[in-house]
């Protein structure tokens, strides 16, 4: 259920607030770059600093930090415009579902009650690969049809 929550506020956040997504997008790829390279040596880094933290929740936001905080935080200081239509609801969408899979491991671990959002977790990793792969392109076009 988190994680539907979740997809639906980033859909109607991208849609309704009409900034370009691009930059973002590949954001969050450049993020989920950044995690696979320096994750671990920054999360045990972050582990000593922090006594007593669990290696987990400490590497779930790191994660988090990377791959939603801080391209949602470029998204905001983005400007208006990007694309329109039928391409923009096409846009928001790749966008929500895209970020949505990516932080659905950590929503599963900060909410294991929700045995739906570990269900809806495991199906979406399925899809996460062709996610990406439409989620660059959107933003590419995005990025390329730019007009201030």
């Amino acid at each position: 259920m988190v994680i539907l929550i979740t997809l639906i506020v980033l859909f109607a956040i991208f849609f309704v607030i009409r900034k370009h997504v691009g930059p973002a997008h590949l954001a969050v790829v450049a993020g989920v770059s950044v995690y696979q390279t320096f994750g671990e040596q920054l999360v045990d880094m972050l582990g000593k600093v922090i006594e007593g933290a669990s290696l987990d929740l400490v590497g779930h936001c790191v994660y988090l930090a990377l791959v939603l905080v801080f391209p949602l935080l470029l998204y905001f200081h983005s400007s208006h415009g990007g694309l329109f239509g039928i391409l923009r609801i096409i846009e928001s969408a790749a966008f929500a579902a895209l970020l949505t899979s990516l932080i659905s491991g950590p929503l599963a671990y900060f909410f294991p009650f929700d045995t739906l959002a570990t269900q809806i977790f495991d199906w979406i990793k399925t899809f996460e690969g062709p996610i990406v792969v439409f989620g660059l392109v959107t933003a590419y076009i995005d990025v390329i049809f730019y007009h201030e």
